[in-house]
């Protein structure tokens, strides 16, 4: 189920028609003073292997946790690649899972930041004219609006907050410094100037490093968030495997646009 665990023979006698391969794409960078530099990548990682024990077969590859991180490089301990090394890292690896025999490979998103670089990944990949199936999860918790309203106490909801510390009580309590926070983060404008988006806009805004009040998080609310991500990707691993149409379409599109 994880690469870095399997033996060479058990990747060369893999299923490589029906294998989804998973990357988990995580961070480091502050979360608060309370949350672990990794939790991204942490929680990402959990998410992906248990989805994939849910629904075989598939293999998840060592999480990244070196990505996209510019905003939060005034906090210790953040490590950012710059847009270009991140993807060429991205490109790098999904040709070798492809030069491996792997056809779908399915990038889990687990970090905010990445939401920028990773929809232009996708487009430079059909650029390239590449020949595997790249899908990709771009916001980390799409399609959980639902659990988060339900479990939520506070707002708003976002980086460090109640929803995300309550994810780490859950998995990694052992890495969890509650008592450095004693209520909601201060918070400066969201904008620096309204209806553009600035340089500064997210440093003018989680002044902290976290948002929310994480005081309101509770293992058991992470627990039923979790279940229901786990739940949600192993759904989506399916219907990846389960594909047809998208091979079509880009044989038919390259076919077409390079005559």
């Amino acid at each position: 189920m994880e690469w870095a665990e399997l033996a060479s023979p058990d990747v060369a006698s893999a299923d490589k028609e029906r294998t989804v391969v998973i990357l988990p794409l995580g961070s480091l960078e502050v979360h608060g003073p309370h949350l672990p530099l990794g939790l991204d990548t942490l929680v990402i990682h959990r998410v992906a292997v248990e989805a994939a024990r849910r629904s075989p077969p598939a293999i998840v590859l060592p999480p990244l946790f070196y990505t996209y991180v510019p905003e939060s490089r005034h906090f210790a301990g953040a490590i950012s690649l710059s847009g270009s090394t991140f993807l060429r890292v991205l490109e790098e690896i999904c040709d070798e899972v492809y030069r491996n025999g792997f056809r779908r490979i399915f990038i889990l998103n687990g970090h905010g930041g990445n939401r920028r670089p990773l929809p232009l990944f996708v487009r430079e990949m059909q650029e390239k004219g590449k020949r595997y199936l790249l899908y990709v999860w771009v916001e980390p918790l799409q399609g959980l609006e639902d659990i988060i309203e339900e479990i939520r106490e506070s707002e708003p909801v976002g980086h460090a907050c109640e929803v995300e510390t309550s994810l780490a009580l859950h998995l990694f309590p052992h890495l969890c410094r509650m008592e450095r926070v004693k209520g909601p983060a201060k918070l400066g404008p969201p904008r620096v100037v309204e209806g553009v988006q600035t340089m500064a806009d997210w440093v003018s805004y989680a002044v902290e490093g976290y948002l929310g009040d994480p005081t309101k998080a509770r293992p058991e609310k992470g627990a039923r968030l979790f279940e229901e991500w786990v739940r949600r990707v192993a759904e989506v691993i399916e219907r990846i495997r389960n594909d047809t149409l998208y091979e079509r379409v880009l044989d038919d599109y390259y076919a077409r646009a390079r005559k």
